[in-house]
């Protein structure tokens, strides 16, 4: 059985291949419930890193909604269940530690990461561990954000002017920002690296896909995506092997869950790293996953797949 996020894939890769001329292949991600050596691996799983927005969130960003966008209860059941378990559940996410923090306490969970690794807060409460990447040790002035440095850096002014009119603050997500700098609009990506390339810090930009905001001074584009800006060499992944080695864990006692590309590289500090369904319509999903044996899918979409794992992970836990 492929399930869904399957066949997502492989209508993808057909559909790729008859424009081009020639039918395409893509193995489909393996299914959890398909996987004995997946299954195995959850009985040893002490901490869970999630995703929000795609993931543990439906719709919306709504708890209270199921895979298709109706209300359902089943993701916030599985919450609740996992917490009686008493098994932590760790946020990783691109909101802010504001946003994070709350979010987090809300959930009855604790310590999480946030603004894509780049904020790792330890416990409720804590004060933020900054996570630079490849930064020098003294790239930061004492009391200085890493938020203010790119600021300082420069890369707002240089980007700006290499391309007019194609970028602007992703507001509101752009506030309350510690770390990474929130963008909106339309550019080459490679482009945009080459001129960051340039600064006195290394600074990458990501590109996190497709929004629809409601309002947008870019009438004239015609798509926009997020971007974020974040010290270069920050990833969810390395931000996740920090936090298991911060509890006294190994690898083999942690999984993690997401929809993106950056989450599925988590499978680089977890036995295993899940992708609900719906991330197949990602091609860069696929892409990252194919490079891994330790990534899998559940059959249902956003919180209904969060659902599942949930479920799963209790069943193997005993």
């Amino acid at each position: 059985m492929q399930g869904e996020c399957g066949e997502r894939r492989a209508r993808q890769a057909n559909a790729g291949g008859r424009r081009s001329g020639i039918i395409a292949s893509m193995d489909p991600i393996p299914l959890l419930t398909d996987s004995p050596a997946a299954l195995d691996a959850l009985s040893r799983i002490e901490v869970l890193y999630s995703d929000l927005d795609g993931t543990l969130l439906g719709v919306g960003g709504s708890l209270l909604v199921g895979g298709d966008g109706q209300p359902s209860i089943l993701t916030a059941d599985a919450v609740m269940r996992l917490n009686v378990a008493g098994l932590p559940v760790v946020i990783t996410t691109g909101r802010n530690r504001i946003q994070t923090a709350e979010l987090s306490r809300v959930l009855g969970w604790r310590g999480f990461i946030a603004e894509l690794g780049c904020v790792i807060v330890p416990d409720r409460g804590a004060e933020p561990i900054y996570f630079t990447g490849t930064w020098p040790a003294d790239a930061l002035r004492p009391g200085e954000t890493p938020f203010k440095r790119i600021e300082r850096a420069g890369a707002l002014s240089a980007l700006t002017r290499a391309f007019p009119g194609r970028l602007e603050p992703h507001a509101p997500y752009h506030l309350d920002r510690e770390a990474t700098h929130v963008l909106r609009g339309l550019l080459d990506v490679a482009e945009a690296q080459a001129v960051l390339g340039e600064l006195e810090v290394p600074v990458e930009i990501v590109d996190n896909g497709i929004i629809h905001p409601l309002s947008t001074g870019l009438a004239e584009l015609p798509e926009i995506h997020a971007y974020h800006l974040i010290p270069a060499g920050v990833t969810k992944a390395g931000a996740v092997a920090s936090d298991i080695a911060r509890r006294g864990l190994e690898p083999e006692q942690a999984a993690a869950i997401g929809d993106s590309a950056s989450d599925v590289a988590m499978a680089d500090a977890c036995a295993l790293a899940v992708v609900v369904a719906n991330a197949c319509d990602d091609a860069r999903v696929g892409r990252e996953a194919a490079s891994r044996a330790n990534v899998f899918a559940t059959a249902g979409n956003r919180g209904d797949g969060w659902a599942q794992l949930a479920e799963m992970l209790l069943a193997a836990r005993g």
